[in-house]
């Protein structure tokens, strides 16, 4: 089965699957869909630590310990409202990784120390920090709406990128080195149409999406924006690595960090412009 087909049968399969979650579940502030966010994060991160890894040495085992940064937001959110559980967690597990290094360090005379610590502390930021606001959309008003926007917008700003290029990208390819497949005229498909997505949004529910139209256009205009760059900021960890994918889990797409790259990047800056047009 050729790669595009089996990419169009794993979204026909598990974005359902996602979007039944979302919807039938919704209990506890949507509990069901955050464990299952936080698992895919726990593969993405097994997954980012491989990508370092190539580039030679050996990360701290806390290298996983991002995963523990969606987990703690929810909790955060949903038990100890007030708190700052999440952001403690990034500073200790942080602090816990440079100290690990001290004894850990001593096998090469802490020639790789730096290496190390940096690597380790890349991979608790991206992709569980970055996931983590994942979890803040579903604490949101209304989240159940709030949550299938952002992944229309996310999901709608890759999908159109890829048809427009494919329709009038041909002669304006290879602009960006890391990704040179990418034509301008996706790029702009792919911001334009989320961001028409967006000011519909307002306009269909306005009782649910209670920004103006302009300010829903905007909405989605950053997000799928935003949404592109995370595309391309883990294209630059793959060619860094030498790989093609950053794995091979997901049928047609690679792996689990290739299918949510655009989803945790993009997620920060759909609650700002949420917090921003809204004022949650």
């Amino acid at each position: 089965m050729g790669g595009l087909k089996q990419r169009i049968l794993s979204s026909v399969i598990l974005v359902p699957i996602l979007v039944l979650v979302i919807i039938l579940l919704p209990q506890l502030h949507h509990l069901a869909f955050c464990l299952l966010f936080t698992a895919i994060t726990a593969l993405g991160a097994v997954e980012m630590r491989r990508l370092l890894e190539k580039e030679g040495e050996k990360l701290s085992i806390l290298s996983y310990g991002g995963v523990l940064l969606p987990a703690a937001t929810y909790i955060q959110l949903q038990f100890l409202p007030g708190t700052e559980l999440a952001f403690y967690t990034l500073i200790f597990l942080a602090a816990l990784s440079f100290f690990a290094e001290v004894f850990h360090g001593a096998h090469d005379d802490f020639r790789g120390t730096r290496s190390i610590n940096s690597g380790t502390l890349l991979s608790i930021i991206y992709p569980g920090l970055f996931a983590s606001f994942v979890i803040r959309i579903a604490f949101l008003p209304s989240a159940v709406w709030f949550i299938l926007l952002f992944l229309l917008l996310v999901f709608g700003s890759d999908t159109c990128a890829y048809i427009v290029g494919i329709a009038f990208g041909r002669n304006n390819r290879g602009i960006i080195k890391v990704s040179p497949n990418k034509s301008v005229a996706g790029f702009i498909g792919g911001i334009l149409i989320p961001a028409v997505i967006g000011m519909l949004s307002a306009w269909i529910f306005p009782d649910v999406f209670t920004y103006s139209r302009a300010e829903g256009f905007l909405l989605g205009g950053v997000t799928a924006a935003v949404a592109a760059a995370g595309d391309l900021i883990e294209s630059s960890f793959k060619r860094s690595a030498a790989v093609k994918d950053s794995g091979t889990i997901v049928p047609g797409r690679g792996g689990v960090l290739d299918s949510i790259d655009s989803i945790v990047m993009a997620a920060p800056a759909y609650i700002a412009m949420i917090t921003l047009v809204t004022g949650v």
